[in-house]
């Protein structure tokens, strides 16, 4: 058992504590996909009651948070860094994307050369802090609780977008240029290995 692509951007878009979340942050703790039992998934949501913890596993499932396979699926060997550009472009519809710590440190780009890499690395460390001074008020005022950021063009499609992607007690940024291709595996890919680095 896997999060989806969908139940991984769940997972890393937030960094509240919730039954779903931490399911799915346990799922991808793992080097391999893990066989889920009763005894297991009460023991990744942290409840004794194994009834409790097969209900929040079937919502999980209802909402396409997580999937099953027959075959184990493992973590592929690919590290944080220099090798990780291959999951990037893909994640974006003109094939160029950055990882970004929140201090603005470039982690991987793709398509992009250095000097742009570096100012768009800034600018998401500065929409980031923008956004942690904002947020409680956006949530009240709009009900907006998750929060990625974009430059648009006129008809409201994505130039640049920047997503928040809480990892453990790392803060990232996803930054894409073009439209945003999320729901890809190599999302899932790239949470599963951001997870398993500093998660």
């Amino acid at each position: 058992m896997l999060p989806t692509a969908a139940g991984a951007y769940y997972a890393l878009s937030r960094c509240e504590d919730s039954a779903l979340r931490r399911l799915i942050l346990a799922l991808l703790r793992h080097d391999a996909s893990p066989l889920a039992t009763n005894e297991s998934v009460a023991a990744w949501l942290g409840l004794s009651d194994v009834a409790a913890s097969l209900a929040h596993l079937e919502r999980a499932q209802a909402l396409g948070l997580i999937q099953g396979f027959r075959e184990v699926s493992k973590l592929p060997g690919v590290g944080v860094g220099d090798e990780l550009h291959q999951l990037l472009p893909p994640l974006s519809s003109v094939g160029r994307a950055l990882l970004v710590d929140w201090n603005g440190l470039a982690l991987a780009s793709c398509g992009l050369d250095v000097d742009a890499a570096d100012a768009l690395a800034a600018l998401s460390a500065d929409l980031i802090a923008v956004q942690l001074r904002h947020a409680a008020r956006l949530a009240q005022h709009f009900g907006l609780d998750r929060h990625a950021w974009a430059a648009v063009d006129a008809f409201g499609s994505s130039r640049i977008g920047a997503w928040p992607l809480y990892v453990g007690a790392e803060r990232l940024v996803l930054v894409l240029l073009g439209e945003p291709c999320l729901n890809q595996s190599e999302f899932l890919t790239l949470a599963w290995l951001l997870i398993n680095r500093y998660g």
